[in-house]
Parts: C-alpha cells; structure tokens; sequence
C-alpha cells in the first residue's frame, strides 16, 4: 500500500532585481548574530542574497511555526547549514530548512519534520538540473563538499534516491525562468506551498 503524502512544504522565494529596500535590510542584519551581521550587512551582491535568504527562511518558518521567528533565532554554524534554535515545544525536533540562491534568484524551503535542502543553479539543461538534485541531497543530509564525489554517482529513480541507508524524496521545482531548482527532504512530501514575495514585501515589517 504506497504511503500518504502528509507533510508540509513550504517555499517562499524572491527576485532580487527589485529595488533593494536599504533601511529594512540594515535593520534585520542589525538583528543577527554579530559574525553574521559583519557579512550579512556589508551590502555587497552575495551579501543582499544571503540577507534575502535569511528574511526568507524567516517567512517560511513563521508560517510553519505559527509564530514570529525573530533573526535572532537561527544558528549559523560554519561548515553546516543554518538552524533554527530552539523547538517550538518541549521536546520536539525544531523544522528544518534551506537556502539557495542563484543568479537574482533567492529561495529557502522548510519542512515542520524531517530534514530538506533546497538548491538553485541557472542554467535549465538535464545537466544542470542532476546537478541541482544531488545538490539539494548534500543540503539536506548536511553532509557538506567533502561528499561531493560520492553523492553525485547516487542514482535517482521515480523521484527517490537511496543514500548511506536512508531514502531520500527529490522534487523538481518549475518556478525561476532561467534556472534549475530541486528540494530534497527525508519525508514524503505534499505539493509544495509557494509564496512569491517582492524585496518590498519580503522586508516589510
């Protein structure tokens, strides 16, 4: 009997052609740890995209949580993705989730259970969008560069790949113009729930 799809995704992503809101971005990185508010606010394109990711993944983890998730609350680690710091009840794993960005695209995915990574790379050939999949698999077992060379001979079929004794569940995303994207979770998942936001509305208060 094949298994129900129950569990949430949620993707919220952003174009960042828009024109960048200055004042609303100095305050959220006015909200992160100190490390992060150095690279983060230094206004330079990787920094605008990072910061984007973060008011993203901020997005996706409120609608998760049902609360406000405050920047305060992610965990940046080096060498690892980032974390949300603290479960949302005792004892519970706190949701999962992952950043991307490619080109003027920014994107994070999350899931309330289970683990995901998400990633993006421009460029639509059946090359680029292998590579987006193991990709997101690295993202989501946070396994890191170290297993790039043994990921990529993973084998994909029907959507599922089976790595170091776990399966995975890959989604293809058709949803950024000149661009491959993929999520990765741990969990079956249902069809995902996407919010495209302006810089304006990503930022806003």
């Amino acid at each position: 009997m094949q298994a129900v799809e129950s569990e949430t995704l949620i993707l919220y992503h952003t174009d960042l052609r828009g024109e960048w809101p200055r004042a609303a971005a100095r305050a959220l990185a006015a909200r992160l740890p100190y490390p992060k508010r150095l690279t983060a606010g230094s206004g330079s394109a990787a920094s605008r995209a990072s910061l984007a990711g973060i008011a993203l993944a901020l997005r996706a983890l409120a609608r998760i949580t049902a609360r406000t998730v405050d920047a305060g609350e992610i965990v940046f680690t080096q060498g690892l993705k980032p974390t949300l710091a603290c479960a949302p009840a005792p004892a519970a794993a706190p949701p999962d989730f992952s950043i991307s960005h490619a080109g003027h695209w920014v994107g994070c995915a999350a899931i309330p259970h289970g683990r995901v990574g998400f990633d993006i790379e421009t460029g639509a050939d059946a090359r680029i969008a292998r590579w987006v999949a193991h990709e997101a698999l690295l993202k989501a077992t946070g396994a890191g560069i170290r297993a790039l060379r043994e990921v990529r001979a993973v084998p994909f079929v029907d959507g599922r790949a089976r790595w170091r004794h776990e399966l995975w569940h890959a989604r293809a995303l058709d949803l950024f113009p000149g661009a491959s994207a993929c999520v990765m979770t741990s969990v079956a998942v249902r069809e995902p729930e996407v919010h495209a936001l302006s810089l304006e509305e990503l930022f806003a208060p």
